[in-house]
């Protein structure tokens, strides 16, 4: 099975997973990368320092199929898995036909190593210098596989132009530790259903059993296969979602029918039922991951009732917006105190999104929950990235992006075509630690 995902679902999805997943954990230092990419980045760093002969010629092959053509040297340090790298770069296909390209605007900005980009370009930024310039030729497997994407027809192999213009160590906010690892249960002893889905009881209720529609209220924990905690209930304030609706993944609407209040289960969710073949920004959740959850049925709620229509943006005349180099539109509705957000700050805030006439298509205030980024990490797109830099904790901005600055290379996932409004208020701001 596989899950489709519209484009308003992707944009639910990323700020929903950012609410009830800890996207926030991104920013513990580098989670642990696919085992493709770190073997990739170990090859390819060998490769590097070992070969003559590519150093004569400026180009190799290395073992995964990418091809490196160095243009230009650079001077500067070797970009490492972790650092926070800004590049600059344009993309065409084999014919030579443009689909994508940073030049004229601001350079791109990842953490190396985290699955944020397509794992070429996560393996031939780790063979360059800050300064220099390069050829990387993306065979499919390395790129979009064999799946339209945009512009990009399936099976295509990519030829980036790119320039690295800085690698530094990715700043870390402080965060809460981790718990314990995941309970352990005899693979023998869980349930499969015929989704793939897999669960244990580890302690039963007597109470209801959850409909479609009602609310479900839970507490949970999530992990890796590999034991890595993402994600809980923060200070042990359940998570309200309602069932069927698709709000969280399908293993979790799947699970949730099959317990009454006051079990407790541990369930491993196949990546159809969790994030597929996406994972999760920055590499938190990496592409086709298994899922291990533990989670508590605290409460049953009815079904919410129907919304009224919700509110417009504020309005704000054309003249009041304050207009960046970038095109970034952004009108400062409530000014707040304290320092201004920094690049590594992880950002407690509400949110909510209109299409160009009013229409609102998503809000953080209906999930009940606010939203934690970190500023500066490209988790939520571009034009976030700069608003939030402008802010203060306590301020309330009302901003207009294009889709590019929305979505960066996303942009042809963009709900609506158009430009989107935002409305954002930060509630907290944990500063970065720095070295």
């Amino acid at each position: 099975m596989k899950i489709n995902i519209t484009k308003a679902q992707k944009w639910t999805r990323l700020l929903l997973w950012a609410v009830l997943l800890g996207l926030l954990v991104a920013a513990c230092g580098p989670a642990t990368p696919q085992e493709a990419d770190t073997n990739a980045a170990d090859t390819t760093s060998e490769e590097a320092n070992s070969s003559e002969a590519s150093a004569e010629t400026g180009s190799r092959v290395t073992s995964s199929g990418l091809e490196y053509i160095e243009i230009e040297a650079g001077t500067g340090p070797r970009a490492q898995p972790g650092d926070q790298v800004t590049v600059h770069y344009t993309g065409t296909l084999e014919d030579g036909t443009e689909f994508d390209s940073s030049a004229g605007g601001d350079p791109i900005s990842f953490v190396l190593g985290q699955g944020g980009v397509i794992q070429g370009w996560d393996e031939g930024i780790a063979l360059m210098n800050v300064g220099g310039k390069a050829q990387l030729i993306i065979p499919p497997e390395l790129g979009y596989g064999d799946q339209d994407y945009g512009p990009i027809p399936g099976g295509s192999t990519l030829y980036f132009d790119v320039e690295l213009v800085s690698a530094d160590p990715a700043p870390t906010p402080v965060l809460p530790p981790t718990s314990e690892p995941p309970t352990f249960v005899n693979p023998d002893d869980y349930t499969v259903t015929e989704s793939g889905l897999q669960y244990y009881f580890l302690e039963e209720g007597d109470g209801e059993m959850p409909q479609p529609g009602e609310v479900a209220s839970v507490n949970f924990t999530g992990w890796l296969q590999d034991g890595l905690q993402f994600a809980d209930s923060q200070d042990g304030v359940p998570v309200d979602f309602i069932v069927g609706e698709g709000q969280i993944v399908p293993g979790w609407d799947e699970m949730v029918l099959l317990m009454h209040v006051g079990d407790v289960v541990q369930f491993v969710l196949p990546p159809e039922l969790g994030l597929g073949e996406e994972g999760a920004p920055n590499g938190v959740i990496p592409p086709n991951a298994t899922l291990v959850f533990e989670m508590e049925l605290v409460e049953i709620k009815p079904p919410p009732p129907t919304p009224t229509p919700a509110p417009p943006p504020v309005s704000v005349e054309e003249s009041d917006y304050t207009v960046t180099d970038d095109g970034l539109k952004i009108f400062m509705i409530t000014e707040g105190s304290g320092e201004l957000v920094e690049s590594g700050d992880l950002v407690t805030l509400h949110y909510k999104m209109w299409d160009q006439d009013g229409a609102q298509l998503e809000s953080s205030y209906d999930f009940g929950q606010p939203v934690q980024i970190v500023a500066g990490s490209g988790q939520a797109g571009p034009g976030w990235d700069e608003a939030l830099l402008m802010m203060s904790p306590s301020s309330k901005a009302q901003f207009v992006l294009s889709p590019e600055l929305a979505y960066g290379d996303q942009a042809a996932n963009a709900p609506t075509e158009g430009d989107l409004i935002f409305e954002i208020e930060i509630l907290d701001v944990v500063k970065a630690e720095t070295e």
